[in-house]
């Protein structure tokens, strides 16, 4: 189950992934938490993401550019540092009381595009600290550690807001940034790829996106990977006013949802990471976005406290299990130069999750949230029948 430890880049690499994804797991619900606090509005959330995603889309396969040009190490070091330091203006502002909804936007704006230039770079990195045969491990067990930390770092998140102050969390959510920077000058010893440096950024771009549609399997998955982040996955970034609208429930209470799903994120991970290198990546992808799907749809629907923790165990077995899948097909089915821009066309799929936010606040006000939900998950499931199910690609798909 943790062969790819045997890997020393790669075991400093999770180090950091701890502090990394203990950050990333407090963020949003902290920020839903202070836009809640300062507008009670579903549809203020649902812009805040929206501001924060519209940067990311837009800048995604740029990143995946710099991805490969870069060396990645450096790249993803001097990333998280700006990130930390604009989470420590926000929590400024916030224990001064100053903050206002402008720093919102303004501060969702800029994590969202520095946030969306270190994703490419810190999935395509994870293939080069192991060997060929360990990249599924690696890449479960890089989801596992980013899943896992969403058990306890959204309770904890929830549980300071409470009892100590909105400010105070943003302050613990920088300090795990801030430690994320420091495991990664750890690493030494990383591969670089720097082949995309040999044309000009048009050219980079383009490459990308040719090899993307002239690839079948890869041209599939990206595709449920569009419908996965616009249609089904923005429900995490709502999830703070469903609860509280819904549930009744207040910050601790949604940071326990938050825990639900990333106990059967870690579940699932865990899972895959000990079928090792197995045959039937087809079945496994399709299987998990189903779960997912399925799993969203009773979730809408659910109003009961202790039924929604069970469902969101399932919803995070589905939501893991299908993007370590569709990471590792991706970085399997792509030569090593080329990975970062066809990460970055992948990750534009975690842009459309946070511009989903939008419309399905915007819905849920209109109608309500279980209508919003319902609506984005079935969207997800037809595409994820017509690319994936119906589609011979997908089905008969080998990739060792």
């Amino acid at each position: 189950m943790f062969v790819a430890m045997r890997h020393g880049e790669f075991r400093k690499y999770f180090y950091s992934m701890l502090w990394q994804s203990s950050g990333y797991a407090m963020q949003f619900l902290i920020l839903g938490w202070l836009v809640l606090d300062l507008t009670d509005s579903g549809s203020q959330l649902g812009l805040v993401i929206f501001l924060y995603g519209l940067p990311n889309l837009i800048l995604m396969p740029l990143a995946g550019i710099a991805a490969d040009r870069l060396d990645r190490r450096q790249f993803l070091i001097i990333s998280q540092t700006v990130v930390t330091l604009v989470i420590v203006l926000l929590a400024t502002l916030t224990i001064t009381n100053s903050v206002t909804m402008w720093h919102v936007y303004i501060v969702a704006t800029i994590l969202g595009a520095i946030q969306g230039f270190l994703m490419p770079a810190g999935m395509a990195i994870v293939a080069d600290l192991v060997e060929r045969d360990d990249i599924l491990n690696a890449n479960s067990l890089n989801s596992a550690v980013f899943n896992g930390t969403r058990i306890l770092a959204p309770s904890v998140a929830g549980v300071i807001v409470e009892f100590a102050g909105i400010g105070e969390a943003l302050y613990v959510n920088a300090a795990c940034s801030g430690l994320t920077v420091v495991h990664l000058w750890t690493m030494q010893k990383v591969r670089s790829h720097d082949s995309a440096a040999e044309a000009n950024v048009l050219g980079n771009l383009m490459d990308g996106l040719k090899f993307t549609a002239r690839t079948p399997v890869v041209f599939s998955i990206v595709g449920m990977g569009f419908a996965f982040g616009l249609f089904g996955a923005a429900y995490l970034q709502i999830l703070p006013a469903f609860a509280k609208d819904v549930l009744s429930l207040d910050a601790a209470g949604a940071g326990l949802l938050l825990s639900a799903s990333g106990a059967g994120s870690l579940v699932g991970n865990l899972a895959l990471a000990a079928l090792g290198n197995s045959r039937h990546k087809n079945w496994l992808l399709l299987g998990t976005i189903t779960l997912f799907g399925a799993s969203l749809l009773l979730l809408a629907w659910s109003t009961w406290y202790l039924v929604s923790l069970a469902i969101m165990f399932f919803v995070g077995m589905g939501f893991a299990g299908f993007i370590s899948v569709m990471t590792t097909v991706l970085q399997l089915s792509t030569p090593p130069a080329m990975r970062g821009r066809v990460m970055s066309l992948m990750l534009i799929s975690a842009a459309l999750h946070y511009l989903g936010a939008l419309p399905l606040s915007i819905l849920a006000d209109l109608y309500s949230w279980p209508i919003s939900i319902t609506a984005g998950s079935l969207l997800m499931l037809a595409v994820v029948v017509w690319l994936g199910a119906l589609s011979p690609t997908i089905r008969h798909m080998r990739v060792d």
